[in-house]
This record gives C-alpha cells, structure tokens and sequence, in this order.
C-alpha cells in the first residue's frame, strides 16, 4: 500500500486556500482507460479504491506493473508538461480524487507558500519512487564474499536436491513421508540461512539488491512461484502483498499450487511462523473481545475493524453465539473485493442472525479518513483494531492514525494495533524474495506510537501472539 496520496493532501490541507475544500471524485468501470500514453492530461489522480495497470513505450508485454490504493496518477506529466508518459488501465472499479491542473496553476498564482508545499510533497513523491526503483548497489553494506559463501550455497543444493527427490518418488507413484520431512527441513534452513547472511531492511528503506541475493533469487523464486500462497505475494495482484485472499488462505491454513511440489511448498510457506502469527491473531482478538465485555455492562458492545481484511475473526463468532449477540459490529476496509467477499461469507453461513443489528460493512481510505478528506460516522466505540495495516506505514502516518482512532472511541475505549516484530524469523524471506516489505517494530516502538497517539503510557500493555512474531498494542482511552 502507498502513501503517496496522503502526502500530497496533507500539502494541500495545511494551506487555507478554498480552491482545494471539495475535490471531485472520478469513478472508472473495469477496462476504462484512465490516462492514455501521449496525450493531453489535464489533471492529477489520487487513487482512493481499486487497482490499475500501468505500461509505457518500451515496456515488455506481460511486465505493466499494478497500483493501489494511495497512489498518485499523472504527476509526472504535471511536473515535466506536455503529454502523458504512460497508459493507465483500470483492472476493476476505481475511484480517484481529481486534482486539475488549472487548481495547481490558480494556488501557483495565489497562494506562493501552500504551491511550495504541494510542489514539495510531489518531489518527494518521486524521490520515494526514485529511491525504491534505481538505488545503487553501494548503498547495501553486504559482503560480495557471500556470493561464495559455502553455508548459503550448500543450503541452496541441499533444498534442491531435496526437490527432486520429492519429485521422483511423485512421478513413480511411491510414498513421499521421508522426502516431506527432508523438503520441509531443507526449506526452513533456507529460511534462517537468508536470515542470517542478510539481516533484513526496514520497510521504510529501498529493497535490498546484491549479486549473493539475486543468485538466491534466481536460484529460488522459481520454486517459491509453484507455490499458492507465495506466488501471490510476489505477484500482488491487489498492489501489496497481504490482500485479503493472501491473508485468508493463511487463516484457512490449506495450501494449493502447481502440482504436488507446488502444493507441499506451500504447506512449508504456511509453516513459517510469520504466517503462524497470522492464524494467532484470531485467538488474541477472541481473548480481547471476551476482555472487552467483562470491561463494560453497556450492550450492544461497539466494535469497529479497520483494515478488516477477510475479517475471520467474524465467522469464529459464529460458533459463539452468546458473544456475537452482545456486539455490533462494523467492518472497515479500502478494497470493494475485500468487503464482497464477506457479504458472500455472510450471506452463505447467517453469521448476521446472532448479532443485534446486521454486521455494518464500510469502504474507505484509512489514510484519506485521518485527514479528513474522507468520513465515517460512528457512535463512540468500546473497540477498535487493525491488525495488518500499520506495519506498511511510516511513523508520522501511524500516530495520525492512532489519533482518529482515540477520537472514536468512548472513555474507557481500547484501541488494539498490530504490528510484526523486529524478531520475525521469517523477515528475511519475506523482504529478499517475496518482496512483502513491511516495517517491523519492537515493544519501544509500539509504545511510543501510542504515547504519540494521546494515550497514556501506563494505560498501553503489549502483547505477543504465541509464536512471538505479530507485537499489539492493547491502549485504552
């Protein structure tokens, strides 16, 4: 997910000038094309829900890149003038904020301090980009001598040879229990091998490359694509690797691929203890739902999900009747996907029949919502967690975040943020192959956030789900 669209309303919104208060927002069906390569643009776009495809001249076929939500469409052209450099595709249904540029040339006019901060907020627009796409080499403190270094190479064959032998005994219809245990050791040394040769990189900072990690790659990645789980994380179809299909065929825990390797690969992938965490977080959430009836005697308890996902926590109630019926429940996400899939889920099992007023589902921009380009009206909430999005954002987005959450809660409210640790033992596949980059915190951290966010230290207690990778901040207000 990017913030490139929250960077530059936050330009937009520290000035006072008029032109700005209500941005029009510009709906796109699947197919439509919304800015066409060499020609005339005449706005900027800031994409607020669905995903597009972009290519340009020169583009190899089957490479366009894919954006989401948050990002800005058009700004090049904008800065450079002339005529659009790219085409761009919508893949599904999207809404986009529109910025003309005859609004950008009027506040240029006008308003000399605020066109700073916007022409700033685009430079840096780009600078991210720049900074992610083309950083040198020399930039990564990592040794060339670990192209040979023989730990990492003998760790490669052994999971190699480990494959074809599962391979072998599938093709000749025999027994693969020894080579299963083989594969899934082999598999996992790969894991701690990257880890320990290549510490991880914030999430914050470019994508690490070195000749030692694109050897692995290369070396690798085809096995990592047969995979269900995987592949998609490394295609990101949805603009960022944990959408909410990843994230619920981790909680289902069933894995799927090209053929019996791809299959039992997966199953390894979905051994690894960051997607362990990811199942974990249903048992916390239902131990912290349970807490938050005890805390208070008024029903119906106030529950809001932001960043809801698949929301599987929700069908867990469904074998928990007497706590459903004391919640009402609304379910936040950006994507329109997300959010049909659990109206199909609760059509299909009635989860809705053991609440006291149906499950409340909601599409918005959580980054749009803190700064108050977009709105969500909801009584004063007794809960409200996210527990996959902060960890793709940088501090300062975190601490707005924290802040809208405080203001929706009534006194006594919890808010409960999740976020992976600084000690996730799967980072290193997770950053250098599948490129799901997220930025880990440590317990320091996550207090600090919440601090920052208008709670209490002492009213803030942290929390591991049991493999100790996933970190949550339990604050009350």
């Amino acid at each position: 997910m990017k913030n490139e669209s929250l960077i530059l309303l936050e330009a937009i919104d520290e000035g006072i000038n008029k032109v700005f208060d209500v941005l029009p927002i510009r709906y796109f069906q699947t197919g439509d094309v919304i800015i066409e390569n060499r020609e005339s643009l005449k706005s900027l776009f800031l994409l607020s829900s669905g995903v597009c495809q972009i290519s340009w001249d020169g583009l190899q076929e089957g490479m366009e890149p894919r954006v989401g939500v948050g990002s800005v469409l058009g700004d090049v052209s904008f800065l450079l003038g002339g005529t659009a450099r790219a085409k761009v595709v919508a893949l599904e249904p999207v809404e986009c904020f529109e910025l003309s540029h005859d609004s950008l040339e009027l506040i240029a006019r006008d308003s000399p301090n605020q066109a700073v901060r916007i022409y700033r907020s685009l430079a840096k627009i780009n600078a991210q980009r720049l900074i992610t796409q083309t950083h040198l080499d020399s930039v990564l403190p990592y040794d060339n001598r670990q192209w040979l270094d023989p730990t990492l190479n003998k760790a490669i064959e052994k999971f190699k040879h480990a494959a074809a032998a599962f391979e072998e005994k599938i093709s000749h219809n025999n027994s693969t229990h020894d080579v299963e245990k083989k594969l899934a050791r082999e598999f996992d040394c790969v894991v701690r091998t990257i880890n320990e040769l290549f510490p991880a990189r914030s999430g914050a900072e470019p994508a690490t490359k070195c000749a030692s990690l694109q050897f692995i790659r290369t070396e690798l990645l085809p096995y990592l694509l047969l995979t269900r789980t995987a592949e998609r994380m490394y295609r990101k179809p949805r603009g960022y690797a944990g959408d909410f299909l990843t994230i619920q065929w981790m909680y289902t825990d069933q894995p799927g691929g090209s053929g019996e390797l791809g299959r039992y690969l997966d199953r390894c992938f979905l051994n690894q203890p960051a997607a362990q965490a990811v199942r974990n977080r249903r048992i916390l959430l239902h131990e912290e739902l349970e807490k938050a009836l005890r805390l208070t005697k008024e029903r119906p308890l106030r529950v809001t999900s932001l960043a809801c996902g698949p929301a599987e926590e929700v069908f867990d109630l469904f074998t928990e009747p007497e706590i459903a019926s004391q919640l009402e429940l609304t379910l936040v996400d950006i994507d329109q996907e997300a959010l049909n899939h659990i109206k199909v889920r609760l059509k299909k099992e009635g989860v809705n029949k053991y609440f006291q007023r149906p499950i409340r589902l909601e599409r918005r921009n959580l980054l749009h919502l803190c700064v108050g380009r977009q709105t969500l009206n909801l009584p004063p909430q007794h809960l409200i967690y996210s527990i996959g999005l902060i960890d793709y954002f940088d501090d300062r987005i975190v601490i707005q975040f924290q802040k809208w959450i405080y203001q929706a809660l009534t006194q006594g409210g919890r808010s409960i943020l999740g976020n992976f640790h600084i000690n996730n033992p799967s980072r290193g596949l997770m950053d250098h192959l599948l490129d799901w980059r997220l930025i880990h915190r440590d317990e320091v951290a996550m207090k600090s956030l919440a601090e920052s966010g208008g709670y209490s230290l002492d009213q803030t207690q942290l929390r591991l789900e049991p493999s100790g990778v996933n970190l949550f901040a339990i604050s009350t207000r």
